[in-house]
């Protein structure tokens, strides 16, 4: 069995039955809605009940997971009106931070981004996602971009930003998974995208690098409420 990309160090059966199952819930394994069976998952995990209770609680705490009114869990189901509520929040605070880490990025930080960017290289940003305790689902989303944008809001030192950015990115990370999918943007687009933005950063431009998370958000299909379920029709 594979626990999934560790976060830090050894795992114990609770940290391996939690990677695997959020991993298996990210990758559609587990399936939206269905039920949890306890003596099923138990055996294919290899782990005790009480290792998968603890994995369970933090599953629900990464709202992967729900207590149904009869009290059995269930993998959260997906939904448009949630992916619509998590863009508009997740949007907001990369606007934000783009806007701080303008004038607060250090010039280490800002070379540590722009490594990355040139490079692309997929176990680098794994590492440095690893270190910082950031659960990452195997096979899931590219991670130099996950990297990258998280290089960007801390960049803005703002604890709280950072603090429900890197909650929201656990939150979404099944709706983007999937729209990565169904997108048909090519990934060099990501990485052009990610260089403009970066050299706003480095000049130092916050309202252009406002402006350009802003394009990023619209033109790599960053909206990832309209990328599964179509564009709604409903006027803001």
């Amino acid at each position: 069995m594979t626990y999934g990309d560790r976060t830090r160090g050894e795992t114990t059966k609770a940290d391996g039955a939690y990677l695997e199952m959020r991993n298996q819930i990210l990758r559609g394994v587990l399936e939206p809605g269905s039920r949890v069976d306890y003596v099923q998952l138990s055996a294919s995990l290899g782990v005790s009940i009480t290792p998968l209770r603890e994995a369970l609680r933090r599953l629900e705490a990464d709202h992967l997971v729900i207590r149904n009114a009869h009290r059995d869990v269930v993998v959260a189901p997906l939904s448009r009106e949630e992916a619509s509520e998590l863009v508009a929040v997740r949007q907001e605070l990369d606007l934000l931070a783009a806007r701080l880490a303008a004038a607060q990025m250090t010039q280490d930080e800002l070379a540590a981004a722009r490594k990355l960017v040139a490079s692309q290289d997929e176990e680098e940003a794994l590492r440095y996602l690893r270190e910082a305790g950031i659960p990452v689902a195997v096979g899931g989303m590219l991670s130099v971009s996950r990297a990258f944008h998280r290089m960007v809001y801390c960049g803005s030192h703002n604890q709280v930003l950072i603090q429900y950015r890197d909650a929201i990115s656990t939150r979404t990370e099944r709706y983007v998974i999937m729209a990565r999918q169904i997108s048909t943007v090519p990934p060099e687009a990501y990485r052009l995208m990610h260089e403009k933005l970066l050299a706003a950063l480095e000049a130092r431009d916050a309202a252009a690098a406002t402006d350009i998370m802003r394009a990023h958000y619209r033109e790599l299909d960053l909206n990832f409420a309209d990328v599964i379920f179509g564009q709604s029709t409903q006027r803001p």
